[in-house]
């Protein structure tokens, strides 16, 4: 039963001799008892009067008895008032009673703890989940730029040798008409060669759309056998046009080491090239920020190589930026631990990637010197 303090008389006569520790004691006759139970009722304390009174009928005489504990007071009713030595023994029996309301207290300072940490979990999760999206969002957009500056290069070829062929179909058409048939076969060829190179870069700005619509995509979660040194390339030469699309004046040196008997491996290659997009996006981001010290002499530098070693394919990716401090370095792969500034980095490039890797069997590993650089290194397995 929950009452205020003033909802009668009897609740403050109780709570005064609680906070002095004493037994307090009252009679009640049958209508007291009564109008209790009816006040009871109507705050909804109670469902049931004949269940709270114990009993079909009410005596005359009604005794309360009501004995101290820590956090209240233990109601004993009875008919006649109890004795000295009858309260003498309920005490220990109010003490057991004070030691278990303090558990049931706890409990449900457990159970609003409880709730509260589900809460805060449930929160976390929708948080973590919008700030992977939005790291998928921000590492599509640097790959859409990429692709924009990518692209370019194979439509200028596209453009430039259909304008060229328009030309020589022009002159073809007067070698033709004046029989000079030895001058006609040579433009042809020509145009053949255009043609086969205007097939060969509009094949390249395909496999770039594609590039960019298999990373967008979530994929069908089933593997297929992929050409690894061609993704890896792939994926290396769109973040480099992301940078010369930020900063013009931006040149690094790119070098690449590919094991070719490696052939095709099993994988998924929108996740895994979400990988490699996360580790370029470091190694490019920390050769920009030493290219800003001005460091004498200094060029950026990206080294990407593939090595097939037993079963396993390895992945390499190297730059000479400014490393990884050693304080840091066992938390790299930790959710939204990130070394960049606020406002340039979740956190969650390298969280992702290491989970990608694990899902795949394979694992991947750092190495680094502070101001000279880092390495990371990928192994896959070739088929799984």
């Amino acid at each position: 039963i929950e009452l205020t303090y003033a909802s009668s008389d009897i609740i403050q006569k109780v709570v005064e001799n609680w906070r002095r520790q004493k037994v307090y004691t009252e009679q009640w006759d049958r209508q007291q008892f009564r109008n209790w139970m009816e006040s009871l009722f109507k705050k909804g304390q109670i469902k049931d009067v004949h269940e709270y009174q114990a009993g079909e009928s009410l005596t005359d005489s009604f005794s309360l008895q009501f004995i101290p504990f820590s956090q209240g007071m233990l109601y004993v009713g009875s008919q006649e008032p109890i004795d000295g030595f009858q309260i003498d023994l309920l005490t220990p029996v109010a003490d057991s009673f004070s030691v278990a309301y303090a558990r049931y207290e706890d409990f449900k300072k457990l159970e609003v703890a409880k709730n509260r940490i589900e809460v805060t979990l449930s929160e976390l999760k929708a948080t973590q989940s919008q700030l992977i999206q939005s790291e998928k969002m921000a590492s599509l957009g640097e790959l859409t730029a990429g692709i924009a500056h990518e692209i370019e290069n194979p439509l200028n070829f596209v453009n430039n040798f259909s304008d060229l062929n328009t030309e020589l179909i022009d002159e073809l058409q007067s070698e033709l008409k004046a029989e000079n048939i030895s001058e006609a076969f040579y433009i042809s060829n020509n145009i053949k060669e255009n043609e086969q190179k205007i097939l060969h870069h509009g094949k390249r700005a395909d496999a770039i759309v594609k590039s960019m619509l298999q990373h967008s995509r979530s994929g069908t979660g089933v593997k297929e056998l992929t050409d690894i040194n061609a993704l890896t390339d792939e994926y290396l030469r769109l973040r480099y046009h992301v940078s010369r699309a930020r900063d013009k004046e931006f040149k690094a040196i790119l070098k690449t080491d590919f094991d070719e008997t490696i052939g095709n491996i099993n994988i998924l290659p929108q996740e895994i090239g979400k990988v490699l997009l996360n580790l370029y996006n470091n190694a490019f981001y920390t050769v920009t920020e030493k290219a800003k010290q001005q460091t004498n002499g200094y060029e950026p530098t990206i080294s990407v190589a593939t090595k097939k070693i037993n079963n396993k394919v390895e992945i390499t990716v190297k730059d000479n930026g400014n490393g990884i401090p050693q304080n840091v370095i066992d938390k790299i792969f930790q959710p939204f631990f990130t070394t960049k500034p606020p406002g340039q980095g979740t956190g969650l490039g390298l969280s992702l990637s290491y989970d990608i890797v694990k899902a795949h069997g394979g694992e991947i590993n750092v190495g680094t010197k502070e101001y000279e650089g880092s390495e990371f290194i990928i192994r896959l397995p070739i088929s799984v």
